[in-house]
């Protein structure tokens, strides 16, 4: 499998070709765009036959086709394959859908999942940003625990409830191969979309900053984004066919205090040392439960679907 050759180089960001929206047309620090260039890029120099359908937030208002309307790009794509059958096209193009958590996985939830149901070749790439960050910063079924949205504010004490851990929940939901990532880590995100795409159906769900939504200064998006796994806040593993891995591993003596991510960002500003414990078991918690799965998931008898 090819990595692009110049992976994690510079020469990787400077092709003629990046298939996504330029700076000038997004929010400063715009994490779903920087998602999206890698994202698409990938696909497309590894994948020539690929098809990408979808919307989302800063990565895809132009660049990538409609597979459905807010929600049904599960059963979109349901209608371009029988249309792909009837004209004698099944399996000519690889169907992607790039899209935001809120649309997918919230205001699609139930036409995603039957999407796994039917176990349609097709590869689902979520981005997410962890708030409905066009339409002022609701909190979507990923918002974490504590942060604040438009909703809950940072007066109410932010999100009262841990963020919906849909990979996981994808694991048992029929996928090949699932996948958790972030931009920070180039080839790691590379190598999984790349496997995402060959092993259908596929989830890979990158969770990416969001300037409005967050509130961080433009240039710490990389940064924040790093974190995110340095923290522990988002483990990276994969799922496939039947064996789980950590594909970055933070050790825990190496695992960075969860403030250090936390004051990069308004929305978390003001928190008590009560609630900096909170989220620091919550990581444990969540840690733990990686941990747990990669021990047992070691081979394809334990695969769901």
């Amino acid at each position: 499998m090819s990595i692009l050759g110049g992976a994690g180089t510079k020469t990787f960001w400077l092709g003629a070709n990046d298939f996504f929206l330029t700076g000038g047309e997004q929010c400063r620090g715009c994490g779903s765009l920087l998602a999206a260039k890698l994202i698409l890029r990938t696909i497309y120099e590894t994948t020539p036959n690929a098809l990408v359908f979808g919307r989302s937030c800063g990565g895809g208002r132009s660049e990538l086709q409609t597979g459905g309307r807010i929600g049904c790009d599960g059963s979109g794509l349901m209608g371009i394959q029988a249309a792909m059958k009837a004209r004698g096209l099944s399996g000519k193009r690889t169907l992607v859908v790039m899209s935001g958590e809120g649309r997918t996985l919230e205001m699609g939830a139930g036409d995603f999942i039957a999407a796994f149901d039917r176990e349609q070749k097709v590869t689902f790439i979520i981005l997410d940003n962890q708030a409905y960050a066009s339409s002022g910063s609701a909190s979507t079924p990923t918002t974490p625990l504590l942060a604040s949205t438009r909703i809950f504010s940072r007066a109410t004490g932010g999100k009262d409830t841990a963020e919906r851990n849909m990979p996981m929940m994808m694991i048992f939901g029929k996928a090949r191969y699932v996948a958790t990532a972030v931009s920070a880590y180039v080839r790691d995100l590379v190598v999984k979309v790349q496997e995402a795409v060959k092993f259908q159906p596929s989830y890979l769900h990158v969770v990416v900053p969001c300037q409005v939504s967050w509130g961080y200064s433009p240039d710490h998006g990389v940064q924040i984004s790093r974190r995110l796994v340095q923290t522990g806040m988002v483990p990276l593993w994969s799922f496939k066919e039947g064996v789980f891995k950590r594909t970055v591993r933070i050790q825990p003596e190496e695992r960075l205090p969860v403030n250090e991510l936390l004051t990069l960002q308004r929305r978390y500003e003001n928190l008590s040392p009560e609630d900096l414990a909170d989220l620091e078991n919550h990581i444990g918690r969540k840690n733990a439960l990686v941990d747990a799965m990669e021990e047992v998931l070691t081979s394809q008898e334990t695969v769901s679907w």
